[in-house]
């Protein structure tokens, strides 16, 4: 798990540090209007979870979302599949700043809902969330 999230967090500042565009981990203002915060959950289900269920939930609730965009649930297809640590599923979606993640998505009730439907059948999950400047 330690290896994992070095590896990840390393693979980001490498994608930082060869960005033309980015200098820093952090967006100046004047490029923010240009970005999107991009956001990804990475799962470990329990083996009994009803991935049918927890998949419809995930659409229907974040997606009534103001500021929430290109939702996306998915399984893992990787060729080096044994590498994923139990993480067998993603969601992926970004939001328009990071005023509507954490004072509109993090306290919306549909986020507080999702919680109960998922959460019995996690074992564990990993967030990550980064800017990537939109191409003009």
């Amino acid at each position: 798990m330690k290896l994992f999230l070095k590896l990840l967090v390393c693979l980001a500042f490498v994608n930082v540090g060869c960005s033309s565009k980015l200098s820093s981990n952090k967006v100046s203002k004047a490029k923010l209007a240009e970005s999107k915060l991009h956001h990804i959950v990475l799962f470990n289900f329990k083996e009994t979870a009803p991935m049918d269920t927890i998949e419809k939930a995930m659409y229907e609730l974040f997606g009534t979302i103001k500021g929430v965009n290109d939702l996306s649930f998915n399984k893992n297809v990787s060729s080096r599949g044994n590498l994923d640590k139990g993480y067998k599923h993603s969601f992926y979606m970004t939001f328009e700043s990071e005023f509507v993640r954490d004072s509109v998505f993090y306290t919306h009730p549909n986020y507080k809902k999702i919680g109960g439907i998922i959460g019995p059948h996690i074992n564990e999950y990993l967030i990550y969330d980064y800017w990537i400047p939109e191409k003009k």
